[in-house]
């Protein structure tokens, strides 16, 4: 077996809450499996089209995208590092994140796994700090990253690519205030000597360690300041995670850093408080010695209610702990130093909030999309069903009729394909105005609009006095925001009265089986946009006078806003252009089996008609062809069944083969 297998099927964490992520991990692969084994059965049965393909394919690539991320926020020496190794790393019998005295983790690090890229440290230099390019454009740049392999058949070189993070470096104090370390230097010098700062300004770990395998990513930051310097790490970390905890040390509290870092980028970067958690750590320091328990645990309940107090938390959402002790509980198999060291409670509750939460989220968002998409290959199956029920029905018909009685049947069916001929002409139609609609669509929500708004902020942001133009353009930017949503809200609303209208005209004219267009919502839009509104009005809704050095901060955090602002367009603009496909996709197909069934009829009675076929030979034909379309429906309700089964959807559906269908 090899080094990176032998990683791999590691056993995981054996606390509570590495089992509950590796269970999600689990639970995830056999519900992407179960799909792959569905879509194989909806390709081989037939009713699959190219945009239910390309639905399925969203679906598969979401959920093997799909991550449950947790950040870790705090102070320096509060210890975080160490909090992170007895959360999710204590399986490997040592440290995994460097924990000393003093200052280990000198830059932001996500610990994460991806097949797709070797094990390495991947490190950003600071210097791209000079520049207002974001960090989501810089990751892109593979160029502009040093790459630090990890070596997994070596021990120790995990932890040598780890020290990376460590690493500082030497500047004047004019270069450490242009990189935005002039309010923090990371030591005090006398004036004209070297100010040290820290040599990354980002640091990826690709390890192949079981709970990153299965989805977890870690973002471990370096120290509250670093938030205020790195726009990121409060637009998308903070917001994106499904979990924040913020380290705090049990014989200080909350500082008043702590208590300004809290409000000013934790509360705005999220909604309520779903996902925020108070660590209150080293509780280990009150074990003196001169105080009995009951002292030390009236101490400990003291000071965690004056923490949910100072940051507006609940009290369950307040956790004392030792990382410390928790650690070398589980090194040294110390059950009684684990129950003491309170980690427990605290893996119980992310467990539960963060996994549960997290697999409820991926659920919810996933299997309304799979049961639509079920449900257009089910009216697809049975519409074929139908069509061979009413051929069977007809051909029964003919027994003991006159070649006229025939013929008469024969120019029925011509009759109805004039009709389908007028719906395919319909379609175009249908397909011409919902285009038209699309475009005026686009015109609202788009890339291009988005880049328009950017690029008349910027113009504004250039006419004015710095600090002035910078808030004037990020207020001009969210108002245009606003109104383009405002507006596409309208849009699509026009579009979806369209649609219904054009589902019934289809189904009364031509009996096509169609049920309701597919809904589109803007909730998660909606709630993506009143985030980076928040942070606008953070950072730029009281903006004082700019100082030179803070110049290229305040751009940066610019941009990084503008940025989000921009892949939210992006994503509304795909998103509604995939849900007008969506709705015209079961009207075409619906209407191309009306066809493929109409032909179907017309060349039986031909046969019958020219061909002196025996009427009771074309009749076992297609009796035999029912029979293979309502094996294909049991076919493809099972694999839909299995599917079904990992969303928790209780009880069976009916089979559609068995719903109120007339028999021949």
């Amino acid at each position: 077996m090899s080094a990176l297998s032998s990683v791999l099927r590691a056993r995981p964490d054996a606390s509570g809450l590495g089992e509950r992520i590796a269970g999600f991990g689990a639970w995830r692969d056999a519900l992407s499996a179960a799909l792959v084994r569905y879509i194989g059965v909806l390709e081989t049965v037939g009713p699959a089209d190219d945009d239910a393909r390309e639905r399925f394919a969203g679906l598969c690539e979401r959920l093997a995208g799909d991550r449950v991320s947790v950040a870790l926020l705090a102070e320096f020496s509060r210890g975080k590092s160490e909090l992170v190794n007895a959360l999710f790393f204590s399986d490997t019998g040592r440290r995994i994140v460097p924990s000393s005295a003093g200052r280990t983790t000198m830059c932001p690090t996500e610990l994460r796994w991806d097949p797709g890229l070797p094990p390495s440290v991947r490190l950003l230099p600071i210097e791209t700090r000079t520049s207002p390019m974001s960090l989501g454009a810089w990751r892109n740049d593979r160029a502009a990253w040093q790459e630090r392999a990890i070596d997994l058949d070596d021990g120790a070189s995990l932890e040598r690519a780890l020290a990376s993070v460590s690493e500082t470096l030497a500047v004047d104090a004019g270069q450490a205030q242009t990189l935005g370390f002039a309010a923090d230097p990371l030591a005090g010098t006398a004036a004209g000597e070297p100010v040290r700062i820290p040599r990354w300004r980002h640091a990826i770990v690709n390890y192949p360690h079981p709970l990153l395998a299965r989805g977890l990513v870690i973002i471990d930051t370096p120290g509250l300041n670093a938030l205020g310097a790195e726009p990121e790490l409060t637009l998308g970390t903070l917001s994106d995670a499904d979990a924040v905890l913020f380290v705090l040390a049990a014989d200080t509290g909350v500082t008043r850093s702590e208590a300004e870092v809290w409000r000013e980028h934790v509360e705005v970067s999220r909604r309520g408080r779903h996902g925020r958690y108070a660590v209150l750590n080293k509780i280990d320091g009150l074990w003196d010695g001169l105080r009995d328990e009951a002292e030390i645990e009236l101490e400990i309940a003291r000071q965690a209610s004056a923490v949910a107090s100072t940051l507006d938390l609940p009290a369950g959402q307040v956790f004392p702990v030792s990382a410390q002790k928790a650690l070398v509980a589980r090194l040294k198999d110390d059950a009684g130093l684990l129950r003491r060291s309170r980690i427990l409670t605290l893996e119980q509750a992310l467990g539960d909030a963060l996994v549960a939460g997290r697999q409820g989220l991926l659920r919810d968002r996933l299997q309304g999309e799979f049961e639509g998409l079920h449900r257009d290959a089910e009216l697809a199956l049975e519409a074929e069903r139908r069509a061979q029920v009413t051929l069977q029905m007809e051909l029964n018909g003919l027994h003991g009729r006159n070649r006229d009685a025939i013929t008469a049947l024969a120019a029925q069916i011509a009759r109805e394909r004039e009709v389908c001929d007028r719906g395919r002409r319909q379609l175009l139609a249908l397909r011409s105005v919902l285009g038209r609609h699309g475009r005026a669509l686009a015109e609202v929500v788009s890339a291009p609009v988005a880049r328009r708004h950017l690029a008349d902020a910027r113009e504004l942001m250039r006419a004015s006095h710095f600090s002035t133009g910078l808030r004037q353009a990020m207020k001009a930017l969210m108002d245009a925001a606003h109104a383009d949503f405002t507006d596409a809200e309208q849009r699509i609303a026009e579009i979806a009265t369209l649609m219904n209208a054009m589902y019934r005209s289809f189904s009364s004219e031509h009996g096509l089986t169609l049920g309701s267009p597919v809904r589109f919502s803007l909730r998660r839009h909606y709630e993506a946009l009143e985030r980076i509104e928040r942070l606008q009005q953070s950072r730029f809704g009281a903006l004082a006078l700019v100082t030179n050095e803070k110049r290229i901060l305040m751009r940066r955090f610019f941009e990084s806003l503008a940025m989000r602002l921009c892949e939210l367009y992006e994503r509304l603009a795909s998103d509604c252009a995939a849900w007008q496909r969506a709705m015209l996709a079961p009207v075409e197909a619906r209407l191309r089996e009306r066809e493929a069934q109409l032909g179907r009829r017309a060349e039986s009675v031909r046969r019958v008609l020219e061909a002196g076929e025996s009427l009771e030979q074309r009749m076992a034909e297609v009796a035999a062809e029912r029979a293979a379309i309502e094996a294909r429906i049991v076919q493809l309700e099972m694999a839909a069944q299995e599917v079904g089964a990992l969303f928790d959807v209780p009880g069976k559906r009916d089979m559609p083969g068995k719903r109120d269908v007339p028999d021949a």
